[in-house]
């Protein structure tokens, strides 16, 4: 008795939620089928383009979308009458979402505060006597969007006003689903034709659906294009690099030489040459280009090439750093270029001019050294030398200002302070010492020490 009691009790809220029809019935909401395998058809075409280009949440979020107003309108062919304020309440948060997602609006968090809104709405409705507030998610998501569309039309980009206009279309169709509306204007959302009721807001919502699956298509198209030009710039620049930038140090008798390249993305603009010299002394330059991707990988080019022409005629650095100078004038696009080249001859000797880089340090100590501007700034630059004689037990190390501006998750840079402490271990100890803290830029140091005269004359 207590079953059927219950049985008994809960069958008018059954008939309210789930009342099956009959054939003759669900013949007149032929329609509806119709429109909900069409809508079905559209969502399953966003999600697959979701799941092709994943990065593409638009196709993603449409799909959702696209499927509750499927289910909208399949609900009435089966006798499912929930569906007017539950479904429709969380179709509205999708709506508008994607509404600020589609035409890229930066604050859109402010949506969120309807969102209470929309779920009291899904929940009193079940009550006779709350029965008003199944028209709240219509009556404030069309607030929401049109805030949205006049958002998207006030910004400059057309794809964002094109899609503006796409959802202005949505905001006015969706205005016949509220019953007050269809009271006032006198005529519901249906177009009656060949003895059936077509809710022609639904067609409007495939037709738009259709324009902004073509509008994102395209612009997937677009970006997968630039993905492809931007790859083939990266592996171009890549190649550059690797020609340019020694993997190995050349063999420089009477020295001990060290290198170590940690590129912060695919192209970098730290450069880096070991040239030996004739006379069994070696040129070092070190350099950090401004910018990176290929224009970086396109200056460090010239600056290497140009470096070891001028090289076959001097090897003093003021003359080189004059000739590069000169040579990067006008075609470093605003940018500059740094840059210390150090002589060093095998007795200890070392003859070095500096370019706004980083001074060396000796044995752990910066050396002090004239500063004189980048490279590319100003044509009656000229650059000073400084001379130092450095002993059989010295160690000499360059590096570029990716040691010292690493950064770790809180914020704090490595620094000099940092930097000098480990300066005197060997070149790949301070690049991963750089590294574990938090590289933010290309990484690259050398360091040179002297063979000892027995091992110069083997």
């Amino acid at each position: 008795m207590t079953a059927a009691l219950l049985l008994g009790a809960s069958e008018p809220l059954l008939h309210r939620i789930f009342t099956p029809l009959a054939p003759a019935e669900q013949l007149k909401h032929t329609p509806n089928l119709i429109l909900a395998v069409l809508l079905c058809s559209l969502a399953t075409a966003y999600l697959a383009l979701w799941r092709a280009a994943p990065d593409f949440r638009i196709f993603r979020n449409m799909g959702i979308f696209i499927a509750l107003v499927a289910v909208d309108n399949f609900s009435p062919y089966v006798g499912f009458h929930a569906s007017t304020w539950t479904t429709r309440a969380i179709t509205v948060v999708v709506l508008v979402e994607i509404a600020a997602e589609a035409m890229r609006i930066r604050n859109r968090r402010w949506t969120r505060l309807f969102w209470p809104i929309y779920l009291f709405a899904a929940v009193a409705g079940w009550f006779p006597a709350m029965a008003f507030v199944q028209e709240w998610p219509i009556v404030f998501s069309e607030v929401a969007l049109l805030i949205l569309i006049i958002q998207g039309f006030r910004q400059g980009k057309s794809t964002n006003k094109l899609i503006a206009w796409v959802f202005l279309g949505y905001f006015l169709v969706r205005m016949p689903l509220s019953s007050s509306f269809q009271r006032l204007a006198g005529f519901g959302g249906a177009i009656h034709l060949g003895g059936w009721a077509w809710p022609y807001p639904v067609f409007v919502v495939i037709l738009l659906g259709s324009v902004i699956l073509a509008v994102f298509v395209r612009d997937l198209f677009r970006a997968r294009h630039e993905k492809m030009r931007m790859a083939a710039d990266l592996a171009a620049g890549r190649a550059v690099q690797q020609v340019l930038i020694p993997e190995v140090a050349p063999a420089t008798p009477g020295f001990n030489i060290e290198s170590v390249y940690k590129p912060y993305g695919e192209v970098g603009g730290d450069f880096f040459q070991i040239l030996p010299r004739p006379d069994g002394s070696v040129l070092i330059a070190i350099g950090d280009v401004s910018g990176k991707g290929m224009p970086a990988a396109m200056m460090v080019s010239l600056l290497v090439g140009v470096l070891n022409a001028l090289a076959e005629a001097t090897s003093s650095p003021a003359q080189l750093l004059d000739g590069l100078n000169r040579r990067i004038l006008g075609r470093n696009h605003g940018g500059f270029t740094t840059c210390l080249i150090l002589h060093a001859n095998p007795n200890g000797t070392c003859t070095a001019a500096n370019a706004g880089h980083i001074p060396p340090y000796r044995n752990g100590q910066e050396l002090p050294c004239e500063n004189n501007l980048p490279l590319g700034l100003a044509a009656e630059t000229h650059y000073c030398e400084f001379t130092f004689q450095a002993s059989q037990d010295d160690k000499l190390t360059l590096l570029t200002d990716g040691v010292v501006e690493a950064r770790n998750p809180q914020g704090d840079l490595y620094g000099f302070d940092r930097a000098e402490q480990i300066i005197h271990l060997s070149a790949a100890a301070i690049a991963e010492a750089a590294q574990r803290w938090g590289q933010e830029d290309d990484i690259t140091v050398l360091t040179l020490a002297f063979a000892p005269a027995e091992v110069v004359s083997a």
